[in-house]
């Protein structure tokens, strides 16, 4: 089974290519240089939520289209979006987090993250890296995708 990472950088070269757009051509979007791109999409750094919702507008789909495993063909057509902040995740983590019942410390002993780091994600304050989505996620019973929903 693929990472989140890994089917991010799948998404995002195929959507460039289907956009007809070069890496040099995304990156100049982004005030950003082809190297950034080539490296993200052969999955080099840990991109964080910000840079992804960048990347998902200058290319006219929703973030969660750029994590998905399965992206459709109808994912390949540009439509408006708006990129999840750090707020709407944070949020969404709480939401799960107090449907399992957990706690802050639980959920960090499952991901090995500090309780403070948790609340610092639940309250929006920092810019969560893709690895640390995805066990976030796993360790919530739910895909990456589930905390990009705002509420």
């Amino acid at each position: 089974m693929a990472s989140l990472r890994q089917n991010f950088a799948h998404n995002l070269k195929r959507l460039r290519e289907a956009r007809g757009m070069s890496q040099d051509d995304l990156a100049t979007s982004l005030n950003s240089d082809r190297t950034s791109i080539s490296r993200i999409e052969r999955t080099a750094p840990n991109v964080a939520l910000d840079k992804v919702g960048l990347l998902a507008v200058a290319l006219g789909v929703d973030a969660r289209q750029l994590l998905s495993a399965k992206m459709s063909e109808a994912s390949l057509t540009a439509s408006h979006v708006t990129p999840p902040t750090p707020e709407d995740v944070g949020a969404a983590v709480r939401r799960y987090r107090d449907a399992a019942g957990i706690s802050q410390k639980e959920l960090g002993d499952r991901v090995a993250l500090d309780r403070n780091h948790i609340s610092r994600i639940e309250v929006g304050s920092t810019n969560i890296a893709l690895d640390t989505l995805e066990k976030v996620a796993t360790a919530l019973g739910v895909s990456a995708a589930d905390l990009l929903i705002p509420k």
